[in-house]
């Protein structure tokens, strides 16, 4: 399987985190759970999560690379709270862009998102995923603890901080041994792109990373 430094990135803490989500507007449209989710557990939806991503692993060879983004893509909408994310991940560069900004921004770091989702998920060497807990963080924020299970390596541990909003639970980031947060590295990179080239260079770069995860082998 190739999962390509899942989680990287300097330490953030999560007091950096859950306030610009709390402060956030609800999910878009794109982002809202499927019925029945606003009660599902956070646990349970990442147990689901996991499931779908075993399931495209298992079968990625036969998916090919558009296969693994189509049959992810539902799973990941679902779970992840992505315009909260793309907010988290461009931190005090957001109150600077324009609504039409913020949402092309959204629009495609969800589109990136997604396809590195399907790269990373690219093969099946017999690993599974296995549950470890919920550790409350704050009110309405949890971090679920997960790892990946690899027969003949370390477990790969990746937790993820939920937030409860009126739409359900989500996903706002995603940590390494709960400190290595994966927004942290974006923002880092995101926001010197900001700071020196601008907003379209920052959107290039995201489609250009698009496409070369869309024409890598797969």
């Amino acid at each position: 399987m190739q999962i390509r430094s899942l989680l990287s990135g300097a330490a953030l803490g999560l007091a950096l985190i859950v306030p610009v989500a709390a402060a956030s507007a609800q999910p878009t449209a794109a982002a809202d759970p499927r019925p029945l989710r606003q009660t599902t557990p956070p646990e349970a939806l990442i147990a689901d999560f996991n499931a779908t991503l075993l399931s495209v692993m298992r079968n990625s060879k036969a998916l090919r690379y558009a296969g693994r983004r189509d049959a992810l893509r539902n799973q990941l909408t679902d779970v992840y709270h992505l315009p909260v994310m793309a907010r988290i991940a461009v931190g005090a560069h957001w109150r600077r862009l324009s609504p039409e900004q913020q949402a092309t921004l959204v629009t495609h770091f969800s589109a990136l998102t997604l396809a590195t989702y399907a790269n990373r998920f690219s093969g099946w060497s017999g690993e599974k995923f296995e549950m470890r807990g919920t550790q409350p963080v704050r009110d309405k924020t949890v971090l679920v603890k997960t790892a990946i299970i690899r027969p003949n390596d370390a477990p790969v541990e990746i937790n993820y901080l939920m937030r409860r909003f009126q739409a359900g639970w989500k996903v706002i980031d995603v940590f390494l041994k709960e400190s290595y947060s994966e927004l942290a590295t974006k923002r880092s990179e995101y926001s010197s792109i900001l700071r020196r080239q601008g907003f379209d260079a920052l959107i290039r770069q995201l489609d250009a990373k698009v496409a070369q995860f869309a024409s890598a082998p797969n």
